[in-house]
């Protein structure tokens, strides 16, 4: 841990920068980058090097720019470390910025949608900031909106209203669980969040473990996710090191418990909208089940299923004595009960046919390869009638 210009628990390191000078009484934040592992102070705007193998602490930052991002969030995205709001000259300020190690100095990338605010005594409980590194978006929630940064698109995007409400809360802290997750624990609820998801859940324990200490005067603030446990260091007067860590189960929360994390703007039209599809797919549907009843009752009205099938069949070109044995079912009895068996059918079709439609609508022909064969074809003059029905 990083504490006034020390690491507790080992051995002074060197500080190669005058600590009278430079003297910080507030909390560091370490990234591991590829130059180093990085302490950088919040509302200063100093970064250090922090040598773990020459055991030294180096001042790298050339900036003289301070006091205007106190209690900032910061996250290392490509390597570079960046900052986002804080508050400081009685302004709470939107700004997101980065530290270039070229420059050695803090520049803004972007600005976010909301104004800047005049911050009461309470302002460290107002906004939740995390970085999802899977979807590389910037999430804040910022009194009552959900907004978030796609660093892909280069855009600030209002997601709705956030139905999270923290303002009771005197202090809480947020911890990367995954890529995509975060717990946000305060002093009486803890939450999960899964924003790409638009996902909230209440995982307070009954054990109070995964609650937020009222912080004593090093005012730990930190969590380390191992696997599928979260560490949390908290403050003890038992032990001579005057902290321990405690494990806290990290599992996601039941289905049932999970809700909106924030209300999309226009939602009230969204939802009339949805409806009214609902409405229209659902009146289409009843449409289409009462045409193809009405279809199927007048096709029932001319001929049944069977002659139907052959009807069909015989559309898509002439069928031979085989294909109507097949059709009629009959493949297996002698010669002569099949030659009977189409007979009748011929005969009882045809006779259905001049009722509904004045003419036979199955022809015998021979076969012009083999007169000795009987072909059955579509009455060529009933072809259109049947086309609606077929």
């Amino acid at each position: 841990m990083f504490y006034e210009n020390h690491i507790d628990t080992l051995p002074q390191y060197t500080l190669n920068y005058d600590p009278h000078y430079y003297e910080l009484t507030i909390i560091g934040h370490l990234f591991p980058t590829k130059g180093g592992l990085k302490a950088v102070f919040a509302g200063t705007g100093k970064v250090f090097r922090v040598d773990t193998v020459r055991q030294s602490i180096d001042r790298i930052d050339e900036t003289y720019h301070h006091g205007y991002n106190f209690d900032s969030y910061q996250f290392v995205r490509k390597d570079t470390i960046f900052s986002f709001g804080g508050y400081g000259f009685w302004i709470q300020n939107n700004l997101l910025t980065f530290y270039s190690d070229k420059r050695k100095e803090w520049s803004v990338y972007s600005k976010a949608p909301f104004g800047l605010e005049t911050p009461g005594f309470d302002v460290t409980g107002m906004e939740v900031r995390f970085y999802d590194r899977a979807n590389d978006i910037l999430y804040v929630i910022h009194h009552d909106g959900v907004y978030g940064y796609d660093f892909k698109e280069a855009l600030w995007q209002n997601y709705g209203a956030a139905s999270l409400d923290l303002k009771a809360e005197e202090r809480y802290m947020v911890h990367t669980l995954t890529d995509t997750t975060c717990l946000i624990m305060a002093p009486l609820l803890s939450f999960w969040l899964y924003p790409a998801g638009n996902e909230l859940a209440d995982v307070t324990m009954e054990n109070g473990a995964n609650l937020a200490n009222k912080q004593g005067a090093l005012g730990i603030a930190c969590a380390y996710s191992e696997g599928d446990e979260l560490l949390v260091p908290k403050h003890s007067d038992k032990l001579k090191l005057g902290y321990f860590f405690e494990s806290i189960p990290i599992k996601n929360p039941p289905l049932k418990s999970i809700k909106p994390l924030y209300i999309r703007e226009g939602g009230g039209i969204q939802s009339l909208l949805y409806a009214s599809f609902g409405l229209f797919t659902l009146f289409g549907l009843f449409l289409t089940v009462y045409l193809r009843r009405r279809y199927l009752t007048k096709r029932g009205a001319m001929f049944n299923k069977v002659q139907w099938d052959i009807l069909e069949k015989s559309a898509d070109g002439p069928l031979n004595t085989e294909d109507l044995n097949e059709l009629l079912g009959i493949e297996t009895v002698s010669w002569e009960v099949q030659r009977r068996k189409r007979s009748e059918f011929i005969l009882q079709l045809n006779e259905t046919a001049k009722k509904q439609l004045g003419e036979e609508v199955l022809l015998r022909e021979r076969s012009e390869q083999d007169k000795r064969q009987v072909l059955y074809v579509l009455n060529p003059r009933l072809e259109n009638a049947l086309a609606r029905l077929l």
